[in-house]
């Protein structure tokens, strides 16, 4: 089968928003999620956010190629604007947002940059970040879904996504949830156990001394 230019761009264009979906974005929130007290997390989590942003920078610049390939100006105002460009523009700009609001949660944190475990206090700027880096994410899952279904519509080659690719991305969406939910649910357990572990090192010290 050979694709046109126009659905060439798309297929770019749709790689690079699953891999930004599907893995770099979801992978920086659950090393957040999951490894905040370790000493590594926060490079690996700004290393995956540097290499989501190159993945949504790219993809939207592509997206905007293959749509103005096809003669549609932008899609993003007129008659033929829909939900998956707004969504797509929503991304760009709320990203590139938390981006900026994350790396002054990591500079101006209570504890002071890097210094911090799940028992300091967050920063302000830190719980903003993280529920905009949530909603991202959510419209990121949800800008691949409506750019499936656009594929269908206006593929030039009038194919349609293969079904393994929809079962691929459900099955990674749920493992994605789950595992964020999962260790919602188990941080203030952790937390409550490191602080007193904590508390009983402080007190063998305290033994030690008297």
């Amino acid at each position: 089968m050979s694709l046109d230019f126009h659905d060439k761009m798309i297929v770019a264009h749709a790689v690079l928003a699953g891999l930004a979906a599907l893995i770099t974005a979801p992978a920086a929130i659950l090393i957040g999620r999951y490894f905040r007290s370790r000493q590594w997390w926060f490079k690996a989590h700004l290393f995956l956010q540097i290499i989501t942003a190159i993945f949504i920078i790219t993809l939207f610049a592509v997206g905007l190629l293959a749509v103005a390939s096809g003669g549609n100006g932008n899609q993003l105002t007129g008659p033929k604007k829909d939900p998956h460009h707004d969504i797509g523009l929503a991304i760009a700009v709320l990203f590139l947002l938390q981006f900026v609001l994350g790396i002054g949660a990591h500079l101006t944190h209570s504890a002071g940059p890097g210094k911090y475990t799940l028992t300091t206090p967050k920063s302000p700027l830190r719980h903003v970040h993280v529920g905009m880096g949530l909603v991202v994410t959510a419209l990121l899952y949800a800008g691949v879904k409506t750019g499936m279904d656009e594929w269908n519509n206006v593929s030039d080659a009038k194919t349609l996504v293969p079904k393994g690719v929809e079962v691929v991305y459900w099955v990674l969406f749920a493992l994605a949830v789950a595992a964020y939910l999962f260790g919602w649910i188990l941080e203030p357990m952790r937390a409550a156990s490191r602080e007193s572990s904590v508390v009983g090192s402080e007190e063998k010290v305290d033994g030690w001394r008297a």
